[in-house]
């Protein structure tokens, strides 16, 4: 009677393993594939960029973006017009606990380097303006069944941003942070 338990128990796990592991397989119609596309970030002034996701398997992607903006202040007349332009390199590492056929949950985490030019009335700011960006961030991704290697995704998370400006010739940096939610969107077609 103990065997028959035994066998039976057995053979349950097996049945059950063998159809989770099928499901799994099944669910992720990316994995293992490169996406080029598009990554957006909403968090005040827009960042638009060109993002490159590799998902390594059905749990686990990376992704490299490259983003630029442009900013302008008027502070008043002609002669007080800032400008800036923002391009920020950014690497992502995502891990996605629920998988199912046509979509991803996930969470991770971002960093990145970046600089602004600074112009005022047209004439550069003389000095450097260095950002460092980090962020926690949760996700998830959406594929349509009739075209399934491109993939739709938002994302929501924390920005940590730290500016620091510093002027030729000034004994001390200028230090700002810069903190926050975002939300930004992206399509990736995957190869």
């Amino acid at each position: 009677m103990k065997i028959r338990k035994a066998i039976l128990a057995v053979a349950c796990a097996l049945m059950f393993g063998a159809g989770t592991s099928y499901a799994a397989v099944q669910q992720a119609p990316n994995a293992g594939k490169f996406g080029l596309g598009y990554q957006g970030v909403f968090g005040g002034s827009i960042l638009q960029g060109l993002s490159a996701r590799y998902l390594v398997n059905n749990n686990v992607g990376t992704e490299l973006n490259l983003y630029y903006g442009n900013a302008s202040i008027d502070a008043g007349g002609s002669s007080n017009l800032f400008d800036g332009d923002l391009l920020l390199a950014t690497a992502k590492v995502m891990y996605a606990p629920v998988v199912n056929a046509h979509s991803r949950f996930y969470f991770g985490l971002e960093g990145g380097i970046g600089s602004v030019g600074l112009k005022q009335s047209g004439v550069d700011i003389p000095g450097d303006v260095s950002v460092y960006v980090i962020n926690p961030f949760i996700g998830s991704e959406f594929n349509f069944s009739e075209i399934p290697e491109l993939g739709f995704n938002f994302e929501v998370g924390y920005k940590i941003h730290n500016v620091t400006y510093s002027p030729d010739g000034a004994p001390t940096d200028l230090q700002i942070n810069l903190d926050g939610t975002f939300v930004s969107v992206g399509a990736h077609y995957y190869f």
